[in-house]
């Protein structure tokens, strides 16, 4: 699992299209706000913390089921980095932001590569066998 991370409107999609125009991927499933049922193709989940938001499930259940979704396939997680900035004063918010550090945290832990996206440039964070 790769993970990209980064502020909004930042070039993450735009590096993640290189990428796997790089890789030559052609049967990618592109979920945006969504978490998609297990497959064997690689997938790209966006939108992670509009799914958190909306979901129902516990942080436990929501990170178990984001991993079985991409687990035994190729996977590519964008993130978008809402940690920074002003603390909302709506505690819904707060926590939403709490429980994308906690998701993001275990996602990191478990990820193979992690790559940072500011302002269009990338830079690795994690990468394992380096």
């Amino acid at each position: 699992m790769h993970v990209i991370i980064g502020g909004a409107h930042n070039g993450k999609r735009e590096f993640v299209r290189k990428l796997l125009n790089e890789l030559n991927e052609e049967d990618i499933n592109w979920c945006e706000g969504e978490i998609p049922a297990p497959g064997n193709d690689t997938v790209v989940l966006a939108g992670l913390e509009n799914w958190l938001a909306q979901c129902e499930l516990s942080e436990e259940k929501a990170y178990d089921f984001i991993i079985k979704a991409v687990e035994k396939r190729p996977a590519i997680i964008i993130l978008t980095d809402i940690s920074r900035g002003i603390v909302p004063m709506d505690a819904n918010l707060r926590k939403l932001r709490d429980t994308c550090g906690r998701v993001y945290q275990r996602l990191f832990a478990e990820a193979s590569e992690v790559t940072k996206v500011w302002y269009g440039i990338p830079q690795t964070i994690k990468k394992r066998g380096e």
